[in-house]
């Protein structure tokens, strides 16, 4: 299962990567830049700055001159255009249908190469109206996401919200717009990807004749990234953080986060085993005994996220106010079983079938597959769809045990709870992370 196989990977003249894929049954286009940039490259000063750009890319160009004209430009070929800004990428789409394919690389050429950055303060107050999601009527932070971060990477970038703070929007300047355009949006730093129906060749001479060119406003830079050290878990203190926000609602919303592998290794695999064992599915661990058996949640969840030198480990709970002290008892009992017993051999079989079928589908889905080749690319690592496959198959239930022993037990732990009076489980959620930590021993 080579996922190369499918994708063409051509160096454009001014050294842009290009990754084509031709889906000969598809009557659209997906063309789309991906820049290896995001939150995680900037300062508590400049906080926000990805973001802020991200949005201000679709304020107009030279030849666009305003939001409307250049939406209406980009919406004419029948699809939508988009972006998003992740902690360590931001990247931007255009779809469409493909018997304008070669237009289409010059209007989206035009948006990313040649921004007008018109209509700054207009954009900054969107912004700040997009954060005003993220705090309640008394001023308070309440995102879960946001908070956790911040809790478990305090001091560090990577901990930095995405969409900044109302200080560093207030304070961003065109200036550090322009400069961050500048010096990351370059051809050496950004990667630009295509699914068609036609041949390489043609649609390389496109991206030659629009992207391939010299980028006039790229500075000839190559930044470099904070990285945070191997032993970070083990040096940061404080070791546990309890995040406690009050917030008048009718529910609690709660996460647990616990340190991850990263990069994109058998590590990582391992540790998306142990997310799939307590959430793949309505008959998964977590869903089946918290929701299914108990009714104590709406939703709950496990997401294993990994970056380039580190990951987490999450759980994720929206809880009625009457049920938050039996969620704790109900999820103690849960992780603890995981950490003390290995899965059985059915489970676990059930577990492997349905990842490898998730890389099979993968396999044939040209958008996942070129995700995954920008993600390996900027990462500088090679994990093939194949030897993933092998990982997943080579996975024993002890081996389960132990990654989820490591994973839960891990004395560096942030719990956020929002929601009416949160400070009153303090101590219940202390007890419950004593006793989950004692279960490694």
């Amino acid at each position: 299962m080579n996922s190369n196989q499918k994708l063409n990977v051509v160096t454009l003249a001014n050294g842009l990567r290009f990754i084509h894929a031709k889906g000969s049954e598809t009557a659209s286009f997906e063309l789309s830049v991906h820049i290896d940039t995001g939150s995680r490259d900037e300062t508590t000063h400049t906080n926000g700055v990805s973001h802020f750009l991200e949005h201000m890319m679709f304020r107009g160009s030279e030849r666009l001159p305003n939001s409307v004209a250049l939406a209406a430009a980009m919406e004419s070929f029948g699809g939508e255009a988009n972006a998003m800004t992740s902690i360590e990428n931001t990247v931007y789409w255009l779809r469409g249908s493909a018997r304008r394919l070669e237009e289409a690389f010059e209007i989206f050429s035009e948006f990313f190469l040649r921004p007008n950055f018109a209509d700054l303060e207009t954009e900054r107050d969107i912004i700040l109206q997009e954060l005003a999601n993220d705090y309640n009527e008394a001023g308070d932070n309440i995102d879960c996401e946001t908070l956790a971060m911040g809790s478990m990477f305090p001091g560090q970038s990577i901990g930095l919200p995405i969409i900044g703070t109302e200080e560093s929007i207030q304070r961003l300047t065109l200036a550090e717009l322009r400069q961050k355009h500048s010096e990351y949006y370059t051809p050496k730093s950004c990667i630009l990807t295509l699914v068609s129906p036609f041949d390489t060749e043609i649609v390389t001479r496109f991206a030659e004749k629009t992207f391939g060119q010299p980028w006039t406003h790229a500075r000839n830079t190559t930044p470099t990234r904070a990285m945070l050290p191997e032993d970070y878990f083990n040096q940061s203190k404080p070791k546990r953080t309890l995040v406690l926000q009050n917030n008048s609602d009718n529910q609690y919303v709660f996460k647990l986060m616990l340190p991850g592998a990263g990069g994109l290794n058998e590590k990582v695999v391992h540790d998306i085993i142990v997310e799939r064992l307590l959430d793949d599915g309505i008959s998964s661990r977590l869903p089946a005994t918290i929701r299914e058996k108990h009714g104590l949640v709406y939703d709950i969840s496990a997401d294993a996220q990994s970056y380039a030198d580190v990951g987490t480990f999450s759980i994720d709970a929206t809880i009625s106010q009457n049920c938050m002290q039996r969620l704790l008892d109900a999820l103690l009992i849960e992780l603890v079983r995981i950490c003390q017993e290995p899965p059985s051999p059915e489970e676990l079989q059930r577990l492997k079938f349905r990842y490898l079928f998730d890389l099979e589908v993968m396999g044939e889905n040209h958008s996942r597959l070129i995700t995954r080749e920008v993600t390996q690319m900027f990462l500088n690592i090679k994990l093939p769809l194949g030897h993933e496959s092998e990982i997943v198959q080579s996975i024993t239930p002890e081996s389960v045990q132990q990654t989820a022993k490591k994973i839960l037990t891990h004395p560096r732990q942030t719990v956020v709870l929002v929601g009416p009076r949160a400070r009153k489980f303090r101590s219940s959620i202390e007890k419950f992370l004593d006793q989950l930590t004692r279960c490694g021993g």
